[in-house]
């Protein structure tokens, strides 16, 4: 006999089982909406762990800085040493008497400084866009450094020789031109140079008198030297000489350079750019020397580029030995290379009939800059004997 379940329990248990359907359908359908790249809402979660950080935005980054020019000069004030101009305490440059320093700065308030030494005058200075902005320090330089006069001279001697204050240079002196500088007030030293022979001397600068000094006594009696003129003749340039590589004057067409220079062996040099021509002289008390290098300067100016020439030939039987010049006027060290051709004649030894002939030589030699070196190459002859060589030639050159 079989048990009868009741009705009510069947409609529970179905509702139940319809219920528990629906909610998975719901539950899956909200997984996957989650989950779809083509969902376009968003939730805003906040947490306690991230940090929302703001960074300034620079003004230079937006938009261009407005600039403007300043000139900063000194006047008619002069200075051993560089006057240096720093902007906000950044250094900008220099000036000097007659060369003011022009600048583009930013548009605003800026601290203006200039120092010569370890004295400084400073200025605040206002910079407007599209306005330019001068400035002189020549009294403020005058008041915090004032200045006096040194006359430098060397009486009746024939020679124009260098001037060095504090062991700066400061130009030339010679019999017929003192040297007028003017000077921090205070002590400094004053020297002239004879090549490498100095006399030096002490001086007070003060602001109210010139101070003289006349070095002329002391040459004729300390130095013992002789003269040397040195001439260009009509090379139409203003060239420097050098004595010993010391830079010791200017020597231009027509008019020679005279200088004074210590006994014993010295080495005068005249250079065009980087191209020098030297000689080597013996200097005796009360023995003038002169020296023109006219002549070779003209044969420098031939060869503005590197080059090469032969300058000599030597036979010996069957040897031909050519003597070549290598040319270098160029700011570089360079290899030079050539190839020589000497054509001939030789009789040969079974006909005795003559015959022509040509042989050739190659050579290499480094050339420092600005320099010159004779090389020899040997071109050995073949064929018979009784050898007539004609002049040799350069078939190719080059460099590098």
């Amino acid at each position: 006999m079989k048990k009868m379940i009741p009705l009510s329990l069947l409609i529970i248990v179905a509702f139940v089982l319809v219920a528990g359907c629906f909610t998975q359908i719901i539950k899956n359908t909200t997984v996957e909406n989650s989950l779809s790249p083509t969902t376009t809402s968003s939730i805003n979660v906040t947490s306690p762990d991230v940090i929302q950080t703001t960074f300034p935005v620079s003004a230079e980054t937006s938009a261009e800085i407005k600039k403007a020019s300043l000139s900063v000069s000194i006047g008619d004030y002069t200075s051993l040493l560089p006057v240096l101009v720093f902007i906000d305490n950044i250094s900008a440059g220099n000036v000097s008497k007659g060369k003011p320093l022009d600048i583009m700065v930013s548009e605003g308030t800026h601290t203006l400084k200039v120092c010569n030494g370890e004295v400084c005058e400073q200025v605040d200075v206002d910079i407007k866009f599209a306005l330019k902005t001068s400035i002189d320090f020549e009294e403020r330089l005058k008041i915090a450094i004032p200045q006096g006069l040194l006359i430098l001279s060397i009486g009746d001697n024939n020679v124009e020789l260098p001037v060095f204050i504090d062991n700066m240079n400061v130009g030339v002196v010679s019999p017929d031109k003192p040297l007028n500088v003017n000077l921090s007030v205070g002590r400094h030293t004053a020297k002239i140079c004879v090549v490498n022979e100095c006399m030096y001397e002490d001086v007070l600068i003060i602001s109210s008198n010139p101070t003289t000094i006349d070095f002329g006594e002391r040459l004729k009696k300390e130095l013992v030297s002789g003269m040397v003129t040195v001439s260009i003749g009509g090379y139409n340039a203003e060239l420097p000489v050098f004595i010993d590589n010391m830079s010791v004057g200017i020597v231009s067409p027509n008019k020679p350079l005279n200088l004074m220079v210590g006994e014993g062996h010295h080495l005068v040099k005249v250079c065009i750019g980087i191209l020098c021509e030297n000689e080597e002289v013996e200097i005796k008390f009360a023995k003038p020397v002169y020296i023109d290098f006219g002549k070779r300067l003209k044969r420098v100016a031939e060869f503005p580029t590197p080059n090469v020439r032969i300058i000599g030939t030597r036979q010996a039987d069957n040897e031909i030995t050519v003597d070549l010049e290598f040319i270098n006027p160029s700011k570089n060290d360079l290899t030079m290379i050539a190839k020589i051709q000497c054509a001939y004649s030789y009789i040969d030894n079974v006909f005795h009939w003559r015959h022509g002939n040509a042989k050739q030589g190659t050579i290499s030699t480094s050339v420092k800059a600005g320099n010159r070196t004779v090389e020899s190459l040997d071109i050995y002859l073949t064929g018979g004997s009784s050898y007539i060589i004609e002049n040799p030639v350069i078939l190719d050159f080059s460099s590098h």
